[in-house]
């Protein structure tokens, strides 16, 4: 009886094994491979014409925009699906949610900073990932009211993919 208990026992073994090995461990892989900052100083003026105003004339607005190129494969069989994105920043007193401009929004932003167009020349396509796909493009984050130096003393940020029935991706700013 021994003998047949053994081979059950490898065979199951074995099972085991290939399913460990064919199943992934992991949705997707996540890297950021570069990150810079964009920090741009607007003074509101009064807009020439029937005395519009953009703003209050003479306030001053100084917000930080943060270009991660971010680097996505899908380890999965199946396509992932994206539901948006979002960041986190945490500094010595509160954390903060961030917003990350979305793809279909940079042109506008450009209007008002041509310069982020050098910085993100090919934005990060929230498209379909196809199994093994591996896509790369720029991410931008605005931390609004800050400085590029209050950003490089912050304690940590990160980056959340949100995936359509997977669970989130979370991937380190640095």
């Amino acid at each position: 009886m021994m003998p047949y208990v053994l081979i059950a026992a490898a065979v199951l073994a074995v099972i085991a094994a290939a399913i460990y090995w064919v199943i992934p461990h992991k949705t997707a892989e996540l890297t950021v491979t570069n990150v810079e900052l964009f920090a741009p100083h607007t003074e509101f003026k009064a807009a020439p014409g029937a005395g519009h105003l953009i703003g209050a004339p003479g306030e001053v607005e100084d917000d930080l925009y943060v270009v991660a190129t971010l680097r996505m494969t899908d380890k999965l069989r199946t396509p992932l699906f994206f539901d948006g994105m979002g960041a986190t920043m945490v500094n010595n007193d509160a954390a903060y949610e961030l917003t990350t401009v979305r793809p279909t929004d940079l042109p506008r932003l450009e209007e008002s900073f041509p310069q982020i167009a050098k910085l993100a020349p090919k934005p990060f396509s929230e498209d379909d990932l196809q199994p093994g796909e591996t896509r790369e493009g720029q991410v931008v984050v605005l931390v609004p009211s800050a400085t590029a130096d209050q950003w490089k003393q912050k304690k940590s940020a990160t980056l959340t993919v949100r995936l359509h029935r997977q669970d989130a991706q979370m991937v380190a700013l640095p």
